[in-house]
């Protein structure tokens, strides 16, 4: 949404980004202090479900703040002690947080070194999953920006897509959205963010095409890290509120295959000119009629041209910052930001239904009101 905002959104904007830093200064004093020691029992590939309390009481979690954080990973746990979470020890005495534990007899992720191979149905690219360990870093040749990857780039079994990502207020803070980022990179996925970690100042929607370049030049330029891992023909455009008018108005790009725009949409009264360069399934996620984007999203969905196949869903009525402000949404739409890229840049049937259709997955037995066209 533009920069001018309401005296109260700017207001839980700054308590939101207080929080933040001080989540990151806490969680520095405990690299430095130490994590609580892990399991004595807890073997490299294990699963653990288990109340929050019980993983901090193991070692397998902490508190520094008011959130629980996964040893190791610092993944989010949310902050309630009887909240029921999945960890997998990724390495000895490191955790991350998974969607839940596999049954009896089967293997999520495997030890760092060792390979494992997924199969989908009839064959075909596996669904991504936060199988990996994520972190985020700065590159001196994309100055401004933040990029998240799995830590361990060896062990990405698969070309990873490419998501370009627009901080809500058009912030230059690559870290701002970290909770949501970090965990989405660990399914295996390249983000780049707009911004430096912690940065200040206003971002653009030229940036993220900066963000494009970057990828596709790293993943030829000999020497890269990132050489042959990246999947260049599997960009996708995201962005919160004033970020997801950035990734519309970045979709124009050819490379573009896909976009959503989180608590997002052009104001009824502005340039909807951007609609008319959209070439790629577009969606936009709103937190319902509380959401001051919601009219916009609305607005956006009814114009959209016959040609782009689009998603308009509403989750409750949390309003313009719970579906990132709140631990426990973040972690659902991480999980539905994995299936939109693996329905519009892979073809996953399973997960575009989760999208598509009057019976689709997001569409009964959750707070999600959901509608689709042109698919």
């Amino acid at each position: 949404m533009p920069t001018s905002q309401p005296s109260a959104r700017r207001a839980r904007l700054r308590l939101r980004r207080t929080i933040v830093a001080l989540a990151v200064v806490a969680s520095a004093a405990a690299a430095v202090t130490g994590f609580p020691s892990p399991s004595a029992d807890a073997q490299v590939g294990d699963c653990v479900t288990a109340r929050n309390s019980e993983h901090l009481q193991a070692g397998r979690a902490t508190r520094p703040l008011l959130v629980h954080r996964a040893v190791g990973s610092g993944d989010s746990l949310g902050t309630s002690s009887l909240a029921t979470t999945s960890l997998v020890e990724q390495s000895a005495g490191s955790w991350t947080r998974v969607t839940s534990c596999p049954p009896a007899g089967t293997t999520t992720t495997a030890p760092p070194g060792s390979t494992t191979t997924t199969t989908t149905p009839g064959g075909g690219r596996p669904p991504l999953e936060q199988r990996y360990t994520a972190t985020f870093e700065t590159d001196t040749r994309l100055p401004n920006h933040t990029v998240y990857r799995p830590q361990n780039l060896a062990a990405v079994t698969d070309d990873m897509p490419i998501v370009v990502w627009g901080n809500g207020a058009c912030r230059a803070d690559g870290t701002w959205f970290q909770e949501f980022l970090t965990p989405l990179a660990a399914h295996g996925v390249l983000v780049i963010a707009n911004g430096d970690p912690g940065g200040s100042g206003t971002t653009t929607s030229q940036m993220l095409i900066e963000s494009i370049d970057w990828a596709v030049a790293e993943n030829s330029r000999s020497g890269s890290k990132y050489q042959g891992r990246l999947d260049t023909s599997a960009i996708t455009a995201m962005g919160q509120s004033c970020g997801g008018i950035e990734a519309i108005d970045a979709s124009r790009d050819s490379r573009v295959r896909s976009t959503v725009l989180w608590n997002s949409g052009i104001f009824s009264t502005g340039d909807k000119t951007a609609l008319q360069r959209l070439h790629g399934p577009t969606a936009w996620f709103t937190g319902g009629q509380s959401d001051i984007a919601y009219g916009n999203a609305v607005d956006d969905y009814g114009r959209v041209p016959s040609r782009v196949p689009a998603v308009l869903g509403h989750y409750g009525n949390v309003g313009h910052l719970d579906l990132f402000a709140d631990p426990e949404i973040e972690r659902h739409i991480v999980t539905v930001a994995a299936d939109w890229l693996d329905a519009t840049l892979y073809g996953n049937a399973a997960a575009r239904r989760q999208f598509v259709g009057s019976g689709c997955g997001l569409c009964s037995g959750t707070p999600w009101v959901v509608q689709s066209k042109n698919w």
